[in-house]
């Protein structure tokens, strides 16, 4: 038995085949649960498969239970032992998880963990990979309106319901719809990259990637502090290669340190410095990808001061070293 999947590509290890990506359906399925996995590891448009070498780098498969019907259940759902053969289980939402999921799935995703496989839920789907024990001891998010009873049913599971999504030890746990876009996102750029992840947000028409610990549910702002973050962060990205304080910040926008932080949490869901810390982890990504810069440069391009400020917040955010990442990603 190998160890479960990391979550992480190592160049030296990469196969150029198609990494096959099972997406479950189950009985009451959400239809946004599997349309998004659909899209993302389905078949790409041209213009996203030259980005890497082998065209579309995922063979999709739909699978479920028999039991498993419907108007808008979609075309081609295989038996469940094509979990099996799955480098990567995506386990879609239901509609209502109190009912017990399909004892066969149960079974089929602890073999599949057990070989190995990359485990992920979509918003309820947590409840099926809790049922296989497969999420026991673990950090997991679900959405919230189901948080309280996951815990309740699965007490050795550790629920972080704020949270967009989370990763522990090689398990992918989302929170509700279109959380499961951004971790669909998040596992494409672990297996492609910043720049592949980026393209395939923007032919989504999707929002640029959010950071998994980013709030599930926002509090609205009134319509004049939403402009007034929105000003903060387009300013922020055109200076994002300069020194940013939020003493800075908040002079620039003309309002208190302590307004901006309030505002700026309660629009994003995370405070101001980590997001600056997030989207110049971001833009060095994409540089360490498609540019031959040294890290020094890099650094100063994204706003870091020195090389080593860099490989300390890169690290943190991405579990590998700028010099690393490149190795794998790099064009």
């Amino acid at each position: 038995m190998r160890p479960p999947y990391d979550g992480h590509v190592d160049n030296d290890s990469k196969d150029p085949a198609k990494a096959k990506v099972t997406v479950v359906v189950q009985p009451g399925f959400v239809p946004l649960d599997v349309a998004i996995p659909q899209q993302v590891f389905g078949r790409w448009p041209d213009q996203l498969a030259t980005s890497t070498p082998c065209g579309t780098p995922y063979q999709l498969t739909l699978a479920g239970p028999p039991s498993t019907e419907g108007a808008l259940v979609p075309q081609g759902i295989e038996p469940l032992d094509r979990l099996d053969c799955a480098d990567t289980v995506i386990v879609a939402g239901v509609e209502d998880p109190t009912a017990p999921p399909d004892a066969e799935l149960v079974e089929r995703l602890r073999d599949a963990y057990d070989r190995g496989s990359r485990m992920v839920s979509i918003c309820t789907g947590a409840f099926a990979l809790a049922a296989a024990g497969i999420l026991d001891g673990r950090n997991v998010t679900t959405h919230w309106h189901w948080a309280k009873l996951l815990g309740d049913r699965y007490p050795s599971v550790t629920i972080r319901e704020a949270e967009l999504y989370v990763e522990d030890t090689g398990v992918f746990t989302s929170a509700g719809i279109l959380a499961g876009a951004d971790l669909c996102l998040h596992l494409l750029r672990l297996d492609h990259g910043q720049a592949t992840a980026n393209a395939m947000a923007r032919f989504l028409v999707s929002p640029p990637h959010r950071e998994g610990g980013q709030a599930q549910f926002i509090e609205p702002l009134p319509e004049g502090g939403r402009s007034e973050i929105s000003a903060v962060i387009t300013w922020i990205l055109a200076h994002l290669d300069e020194p940013l304080s939020l003493e800075t910040i908040s002079r620039h926008h003309h309002m208190s340190t302590r307004t901006l932080r309030r505002r700026f949490l309660t629009a994003t869901g995370t405070s101001v410095m980590n997001w600056i810390a997030a989207q110049r982890v971001s833009r060095a990504r994409v540089l360490l990808e498609t540019t031959r810069l040294g890290v020094d440069d890099i650094a100063h391009r994204c706003g870091f001061g020195s090389a080593e400020s860099l490989r300390v917040h890169f690290t943190a955010l991405t579990r590998t070293s700028p010099s690393r990442y490149r190795r794998t990603f790099a064009g």
